[in-house]
């Protein structure tokens, strides 16, 4: 990959975040790795992940644009993210324009007909999904939990966390939902001020690492 007027990237760097790296980069790698560190003393994140093909066959790069990008981690059995699926279906049509969304499948062994299959049962096929087999997303935002919400604008992680307090602990779901965390984290994205972090922890099932 190449930027407009710039030599390709060095090897072993990021092929995202075109905003992060166009304007630094350097036609050599010692100005490469100078800019860099000054993002970095900046504060700024670099995510390094490829972009990711989607289950309809397309490619989606989450790390780059300006709109934020919202990754859904699930997988097709974990009961906890079963349970949230109306939610998350409400969430990206209340938001759809303003955000895009990934839903991020992360069990190795799920196979395409699981995912098929899942996708149909709980009325998923409208919303992009990846099914993120080596966990090269997982790795690249930190995230532990299915379910868990990650929301990466300009190449950067503003939000981790839960969806939602729908389970006040595993096994024990709430009457009322009081605690909207996404959502409110949403908001603030959109209207470019801080954003909450999550007000609890994030209940499902652990992300195996893999072997």
């Amino acid at each position: 990959m190449a930027f407009a007027h710039e030599a390709p990237l060095p090897p072993g760097a990021c092929p995202c975040n075109l905003e992060v790296y166009s304007g630094v980069y350097r036609n050599n790698m010692q100005g490469f790795r100078y800019s860099t560190l000054l993002l970095l003393l900046a504060g700024i994140d670099i995510l390094c992940a490829a972009p990711v093909k989607t289950l309809s066959g397309q490619t989606m790069n989450p790390f780059s644009g300006r709109s934020p990008v919202v990754l859904l981690f699930t997988t097709n059995d974990c009961p906890v993210a079963n349970k949230m699926v109306p939610e998350i279906r409400r969430i990206t049509r209340d938001y759809n324009g303003k955000a895009r969304f990934l839903m991020v499948y992360t069990d190795p062994q799920t196979t395409p007909a699981d995912l098929k299959t899942h996708r149909q049962d709980y009325n998923l096929t409208g919303i992009s999904g990846t099914h993120d087999r080596r966990h090269a997303l997982v790795q690249a935002v930190g995230a532990k939990i299915t379910p868990e919400a990650v929301i990466v604008q300009s190449g950067k992680v503003v939000y981790r966390g839960r969806i939602n307090n729908f389970y006040e602990d595993f096994g024990k779901p709430r009457r009322i939902i009081t605690q909207h965390d996404l959502r409110d984290a949403l908001d603030a994205v959109l209207a470019g001020t801080p954003v909450p972090k999550p007000r609890g922890k994030s209940i499902g099932c652990y992300i195996t690492r893999l072997k």
